[in-house]
């Protein structure tokens, strides 16, 4: 089982969006950033123009711009966009219903998990990328940040 980093890179992608918004920056400058393979934040892309976060333009002038003000955007915004669902997700396999604590972990479970869930998207909503912009510059040595 692994944990999945999406949120993250989705976060640290629009943050540099956001650094860089007089210009359209491509999905290989963004990958240069995160230090991964464009390829991964192609996919994340696609994922984040769906929920309109960004948009994008074909062409040697080309490349990804925020859809909307940095402050516009939250965490919450972006966590939808490229998260599944449900932070907490159940075995495949249904437990075995002879055993009482297979028969009702899962309606427990979901019920006793859903406010931590709702206190998670509440506090994601709180935050936007102009304030992860602002907090970078605020702890970077100086005022002029490579993206």
């Amino acid at each position: 089982m692994s944990n999945s980093s999406r949120f993250v890179v989705a976060t640290h992608v629009l943050t540099n969006l956001a650094v860089r918004s007089d210009e359209r920056l491509s999905s290989d400058r963004l990958a240069w950033s995160v230090n991964t393979n464009p390829v991964v934040i192609r996919q994340l892309l696609c994922s984040l123009r769906e929920a309109e976060l960004v948009d994008s333009k074909r062409g040697p002038t080309g490349g990804f711009t925020l859809a909307r003000d940095p402050e516009g955007i939250t965490l919450r915004d972006i966590y939808e966009a490229v998260e599944d669902p449900e932070p907490f997700c159940f075995h495949a396999n249904e437990p075995n219903d002879e055993c009482t604590v297979g028969e009702y972990i899962q309606p427990v479970l979901g019920e006793l998990l859903e406010p931590a869930v709702q206190s998670m998207l509440d506090e994601l909503d709180a935050v936007s990328i102009a304030d992860v912009h602002e907090t970078i510059f605020d702890v970077a040595e100086d005022d002029s940040l490579e993206a």
